[in-house]
């Protein structure tokens, strides 16, 4: 059994069993999610995160309209043999056993059916995630793409069409190419600290890490929208704008935005970038602790490219570009001028 104990609000997200428990409860989940929390209610605040993720990607639950229930129920009645007066007489010719054979036939052939349309409108829900170092592209229902950083994930249901529109649940960084659909069908990606970018056709990358939300916009236009406190804000945002979601409160500059998608092309951009956002990006991307000699060292910036490898040669990279000496410790690489 997994130890959820140690899940934060997105583990629980990403996990498929407590994701079939917050959209297709049954009796046995129940029980058991109920069970845990019950044992666990240091744990209640993450699990309630968890739940809130989930419910934001609203897929809808089909059910049958009371004409649909009405219109199998005719059927049944229709090509079920019927029983006429009172106790064990049956329509002539028409036997008890035969008539509880025909019986069962029926209710086994509409509990076929009934699987066969539940199974056939069932939505798939599709988790892709990235390793430390690794980076993939998907390719969405709807023809978009999308370009997963390092240590991401994302989550959407594969029946876009049904839907009012077409949304994405992304922890971590990815670049989104997104085609305009001829319903005008919006496209949002949503992250965890409630900030919502809503598109119709346009390229764009989406940073969140933590308790910090970059939003930078390549071409098109695309709509932001913040948790407030009375109601939902929004903002629009021009190509070459990069938005910043932290603390509650968001900031808007210009920028280049090669720099913010130049992880698509496995290299990095450095603009007057600090040594401390070096080591938040090894961090981040390889999962590698980096420490310096002396903290003064964190503030210093350079500007130039380097390429992304694997974790060892981006460390080093990072101490040749701002001419350091990096040494291998026991769990961490350290930093000295």
């Amino acid at each position: 059994m997994k130890d959820y104990y140690h899940f934060s609000a997105n583990d629980f997200a990403m996990d498929e069993s407590f994701r079939a428990w917050v959209w297709r409860p049954t009796n046995e989940s129940n029980a058991f999610w109920r069970e845990w929390i019950s044992k666990h209610p240091d744990k209640a605040v993450e699990v309630e995160e968890a739940i809130a993720l989930l419910q934001k990607l609203n897929f809808p639950v089909y059910s049958l309209s009371e004409s649909e229930v009405a219109g199998l129920w005719s059927n049944i009645k229709v090509n079920t043999p019927q029983p006429t007066g009172t106790g064990r007489k049956l329509t002539a010719g028409v036997s008890p056993d035969l008539w509880r054979l025909s019986a069962v036939a029926a209710a086994a052939l509409i509990a076929i059916g009934l699987a066969v349309f539940f199974i056939f409108f069932q939505k798939e829900v599709l988790h892709y995630e990235t390793a430390y170092g690794e980076t993939k592209r998907i390719l969405l229902p709807d023809s978009s793409s999308v370009v997963l950083n390092a240590n991401s994930s994302i989550v959407f249901s594969n029946d876009w069409q049904r839907q009012q529109a077409r949304e994405v649940l992304l922890e971590g960084e990815a670049f989104f190419e997104v085609v305009h659909t001829v319903g005008n069908q919006p496209f949002r990606v949503k992250v965890s600290d409630g900030v919502a970018v809503e598109v119709l056709g346009t390229s764009f990358n989406v940073y969140h890490r933590k308790a910090d939300t970059k939003v930078v916009l390549n071409t098109g236009q695309i709509a932001l929208s913040f948790p407030g406190n009375d109601k939902e804000e929004k903002i629009l945002m021009e190509p070459g704008e990069l938005v910043e979601y932290k603390n509650k409160q968001y900031s808007k500059r210009r920028v280049d935005t090669e720099v913010y998608a130049a992880w698509t092309d496995n290299k990095v951009i450095l603009d007057e970038t600090s040594l401390k956002e070096m080591i938040e990006m090894a961090n981040n991307n390889f999962g590698v602790t980096v420490r310096v000699q002396a903290n003064k060292m964190l503030q210093q910036t350079v500007s130039g490219s380097m390429p992304v490898g694997d974790a060892e040669s981006f460390v080093l990279q990072v101490a040749k570009v701002f001419q350091l000496k990096a040494e291998k410790r026991n769990d961490y690489y350290l930093l000295k001028e």
